[in-house]
């Protein structure tokens, strides 16, 4: 059977096996005939030729074919009751070409028993019974040479003899036809079976194929639906914060007392922050089917970690009148694990975040404990809980079985592929009206220092100046302001061409370029951060946005060594980033006493 190079080497020995076992389907559906013909057969020849040979040698040699009848069959009965796998298909080729070659050998012992005292006449008889057993076996066992030539080649041995020994009328024109008329006839046994094998081979081909494109199918209906539905969440739950925030404007307009002048802005940072968590969840989803997410692995004390947690999580709890309980084992070092902090951490707060947001009444708990020389996490609450039939439809992107009127459903997603990403066990257990339980477990790990993730401590911000591009003249100016509020220096422009006038009344190199990706006349902000830099001669830490989430961003931002901020980045984001780079350690080396910027058209 030809094999097919361009195909993995597995896929080529599953194609393999499964051509094997449809060929050994087919010979055991012909065993039992097979058998039974052979014994008819030798039953004819005995009958036709009985005067050839004594009837003592007959009787032995019927004896033999009813022996080996009897065998073969309780054999083949045996053999019906295992079921036929990809496993046991060689094992029954092999049993079929042993059976073959015996029955082979009980027709040359014909031959030599019927043909040395036979006339011409009985000669040409058991020659003519030998061709009719050769073509019977090439129409029974074509599938599987081997088995062909093990019945086939001993009766043909046999005439060879027979012919060479006992001699025949035209003895070498006898043996011209028995070669010749072997030779064909093991040939077209081959071109059969070569035939058969390639049909097999294509029929699994195709079905192979067909299955590719019916799940190829099913995922694009999938990927629809998803879509689908997060159409019709992000509609509505998207348009809740756009429509606050647009009343609030619209109140703001009315010339409100300060006290409710504080008391809408609240509103608006509340509806701004919403907004920006719907849109990091998106974002969070993008980055995790784009596989851009990678753990920095570090020893992780998860004292401390679930100690902070329990702090910020307690207070949402009795805001809404519910008992939040952190119970840690008392051993200091005994939760210490090997993951990466900000990625467990983004774990156990979505799950925190959606156990305070279900219940409504009785509390939450968040437990570590050793268990059988592993740790586990639980998350336990009081609230609505969840049918068991749908404990695994609560893990799919934009489902929300109990609507809260909050987020996209995104969040239980997210947690069962950061879980798989850190190679978390995830449990689910929850009864309606009773509550749920979460479950992580994770091997500890107690070499190493330790590592909590926490908040980096920002440095004051004033009097650094720093370069702003962005085509829009709207963001531009909230940029600008909100930079001036924390004591920068701003310049901004649309693109390094608009930019280039202001700066020639600037004395100082900046101390950061903040861009975005998309500058006017198709700039890029990576190719106008490069020229900027180039135009101060020093390597300034810089900033890019982008919309964009797919992984060639963040692999050309890492290649120029650019902090990327995907949109939208909030206040706290934005500061936290601003900060991280201005820190002293990215300090500039002034090249020189004052600056005097290069006309990029006349360098030097």
């Amino acid at each position: 059977m030809p094999s097919n190079t361009a195909m993995p080497i597995d896929a080529e020995t599953r194609l393999q096996a499964l051509v094997r076992m449809d060929v050994a389907q087919r010979l055991r559906s012909n065993d039992l005939s097979l058998t039974v013909g052979n014994f008819v057969l030798a039953l004819l020849v005995a009958a036709s030729l009985h005067k050839a040979a004594p009837p003592a040698w007959t009787a032995c040699w019927l004896g033999l074919q009813l022996v080996n009848l009897a065998c073969h069959l309780w054999l083949g009965l045996r053999w019906l009751r295992s079921p036929l796998t990809t496993a046991n298909a060689p094992i029954w080729l092999r049993r079929v070409t042993r059976t073959s070659a015996l029955n082979g050998v009980l027709w040359l012992l014909a031959v030599q028993i019927f043909w040395p005292g036979g006339s011409d006449a009985q000669r040409l008889l058991l020659l003519a019974w030998m061709i009719g057993i050769s073509a019977t076996a090439l129409h029974s066992l074509h599938a599987y040479l081997p088995a062909y030539v093990a019945i086939v080649g001993p009766a043909l041995l046999g005439l060879v003899l027979a012919v060479l020994l006992h001699g025949a009328i035209d003895g070498w024109a006898i043996l011209a036809v028995l070669l010749l008329g072997s030779t064909m006839s093991f040939h077209f046994a081959a071109s059969l079976q070569r035939l058969l094998w390639d049909s097999l081979r294509q029929a699994h081909q195709l079905a192979h194929l067909s299955e590719s494109l019916k799940l190829e199918k099913d995922l694009a209906v999938k990927l629809s639906q998803s879509r689908s539905r997060f159409l019709a969440a992000a509609s509505h739950d998207l348009r809740q914060p756009v429509h606050a925030l647009s009343l609030f404007v619209g109140a703001l307009k009315q010339n409100p007392s300060p006290a409710q002048s504080a008391q809408i802005l609240q509103h608006v940072s509340s509806a701004v922050d919403a907004m920006g968590a719907m849109f990091n969840a998106l974002l969070d989803i993008s980055k995790l089917d784009a596989e851009q997410l990678q753990p920095q692995w570090q020893t992780v004390d998860l004292r401390a970690l679930l100690s902070r947690m329990a702090a910020d999580h307690s207070l949402q709890a009795q805001a809404k009148g519910l008992r939040f309980v952190c119970d840690l084992p008392p051993e200091p070092g005994a939760l210490m694990v090997l993951s990466d902090p900000a990625l467990l951490e983004r774990v156990l707060r979505n799950l925190l975040s959606n156990a305070l947001r279900y219940t409504t009444q009785g509390g939450v708990l968040l437990r570590a404990r050793r268990r059988q020389a592993r740790i586990e996490l639980l998350v336990a609450d009081s609230g609505v809980g969840i049918a068991r039939a749908r404990c695994a439809e609560v893990f799919d992107e934009f489902v929300q079985l109990h609507s809260s009127g909050q987020g996209l459903g995104l969040g239980l997603a997210i947690v069962q592929r950061l879980s798989g990403l850190l190679r978390l066990e995830l449990r689910l257990r929850s009864r309606p009206g009773r509550g749920s339980l979460f479950t992580l477990t994770l091997e500890p790990h107690d070499e190493g220092p330790t590592a909590v993730p926490g908040p980096l401590a920002q440095p004051q911000l004033s009097g650094e100046m720093v370069i702003v591009l962005d085509e829009s003249a709207e963001i531009r100016l909230a940029m600008s302001t909100l930079l001036s509020a924390w004591g920068l220096g701003v310049v901004s422009a649309a693109s390094v061409a608009e930019l280039m006038p202001q700066l020639m009344n600037v004395s100082a190199a900046p101390r950061l370029l903040l861009c975005d990706y998309h500058l006017r006349e198709g700039e890029t902000g990576s190719g106008a951060i490069a020229r900027l830099r180039e135009l101060f001669n020093s390597d300034i830490p810089a900033l890019l946005l982008s919309g964009d989430t797919g992984p060639a961003r963040g692999r050309e931002a890492l290649d120029q060594g650019l902090t990327l901020l995907h949109k939208p980045v909030s206040q706290a984001q934005l500061r936290t980033a601003v900060s991280e780079a201005l820190r002293p350690s990215h300090a500039i080396e002034a090249p020189g006493i004052g600056f005097h910027p290069v006309d990029p058209l006349h360098p030097g």
